[in-house]
């Protein structure tokens, strides 16, 4: 009895455990859930990078300027803006000391709240080079190109477009450098050039075309077979675009359209001519065995010419073309052994041939009695040239034609004989008229 009556207390006990947990369980405050953060506006940063045009290099020290904003690019050439508030158009400008001013323009378009965009751009800056023009895209401008004793102009029209190397318009004042060089070494399209020129920025291409003139230096007459030739991939390469002639400048006038080098190259024509040969003077032309026994000879001294010139006189081919005129006749002269030149090699014509002793080195055998006779002949090749000049109206041609004589090929014969009392006569004569001989 007194078990059951613990055991009814005992659950009575739980039982108003239980109930009173559950009362303050159906009575605990639940927390009201956290407000979302209102959206953040968008914003909008600028990533930048700035390299040397010329050498693709990253360039440092840059002062990069965006309205009132201002920064300067680190040693990998980079720059930053953060988090800007508002969409739209933006102007960044580059500056630094040697180099040609540069601007860059972007544009965000309006991003939703809670939304960061992010503008990576690239620009090259061209570097300063002195001596260059200045030319404001609105207004254009004309160069003038000092060299020689011609000069040549190229005119930029105004509101012409112009394109970098990248192919980016440039809208800002740029720079154009333009000088007369030298010719530049290719084995194709091998053309003597009236004049060359060079001019920078590379890579700049103009629409439309800019006036390239070149004075002409004659008075009473005109090259009338002239081209145009542009430098790319290390080659000389003829233009469509013409080079026409204005009577009334007296200049030669073309067009160019990209930034590199050019040529303004007479388009002569050249033809191989005959070949002679002549008898050249052999120092040892006679070698004469008296001995028993077998006895070698190596070395065979022959006088030999070199170089080339002009056959005839270049006075008398003009003259006789028709062109009389000292002042004319000498500008044309000079381009002719420019064009000559320029064929071979770069190598002038001489006045004369040189003309000195050469050794052939060839070990020959002269047996027991026996005489040999050394003779020798050298090549001359000739090259015939065509130069047409017109009349300063354009109403006459004029054709000059005029020819290279090149000192070739030596060719030594050696001819054996038997050496005996009824030749000796005759092998004696031989040495005499040879100049030259000896016994062995």
């Amino acid at each position: 009895m007194k078990a059951r009556k613990f055991f009814t207390t005992l659950m009575g006990v739980a039982s108003a455990t239980l109930l009173v947990a559950l009362f303050t369980s159906a009575c605990t405050k639940v927390d009201e859930p956290t407000p979302l953060p209102q959206p953040q506006p968008a914003t909008y940063s600028i990533k930048g990078e700035v390299y040397n045009n010329q050498t693709s290099t990253a360039l440092a020290g840059v002062t990069v300027q965006m309205g009132t904003l201002t920064t300067t690019t680190d040693n990998a050439g980079k720059f930053q803006f953060l988090n800007l508030t508002t969409a739209g158009k933006y102007v960044i400008n580059l500056s630094k000391d040697g180099f040609l001013p540069t601007a860059i323009s972007l544009e965000f378009q309006p991003a939703a709240p809670n939304h960061a965009l992010i503008y990576t751009v690239s620009a090259k800056m061209v570097p300063y080079i002195p001596g260059g023009t200045y030319i404001e895209p609105s207004v254009g401008g004309t160069l003038f190109i000092e060299g020689g004793a011609q000069d040549a102009t190229l005119t930029v029209d105004a509101n012409t477009v112009v394109k970098d190397a990248n192919g980016a318009t440039v809208t800002t004042a740029y720079q154009i450098v333009a000088n007369e060089t030298t010719d530049q070494s290719t084995e194709t399209e091998l053309l003597p050039a009236l004049k060359v020129f060079t001019f920078a920025p590379t890579g700049y291409t103009f629409t439309p075309a800019l006036t390239l003139t070149v004075d002409n230096p004659l008075t009473n007459y005109q090259y009338s077979n002239l081209v145009l030739q542009y430098f790319t991939n290390n080659a000389w390469e003829t233009q469509s675009t013409p080079v026409t002639f204005d009577e009334t400048d007296n200049n030669y006038v073309t067009m160019i359209s990209h930034f590199s080098s050019y040529k303004v190259a007479f388009d002569t024509e050249v033809t191989a001519g005959t070949t002679t040969e002549e008898n050249i003077t052999v120092i040892d032309s006679l070698k004469i065995n008296r001995g028993l026994t077998d006895v070698t000879w190596s070395n065979w001294v022959h006088v030999k010419k070199s170089g080339y010139v002009f056959e005839g006189s270049l006075n008398t081919i003009l003259t006789n073309a028709g062109i009389a005129d000292a002042g004319d006749q000498a500008e044309i002269i000079a381009s002719i052994k420019n064009i000559v030149t320029k064929f071979n090699n770069g190598v002038a014509p001489a006045d004369a041939f040189t003309s000195g002793n050469d050794t052939y080195v060839n070990e020959r055998d002269i047996p027991s009695l026996t005489y040999m006779i050394i003779t020798g002949k050298q090549t001359f090749t000739r090259n015939t040239y065509t130069l047409k000049v017109k009349t300063l109206d354009g109403t006459s041609e004029k054709t000059i034609v005029f020819t290279t004589v090149h000192a070739g090929t030596v060719d030594i014969e050696f001819d054996l004989k038997q050496y005996d009392e009824h030749a000796h006569g005759h092998y004696h004569g031989h040495d005499h008229g040879l100049g030259g001989g000896g016994t062995i």
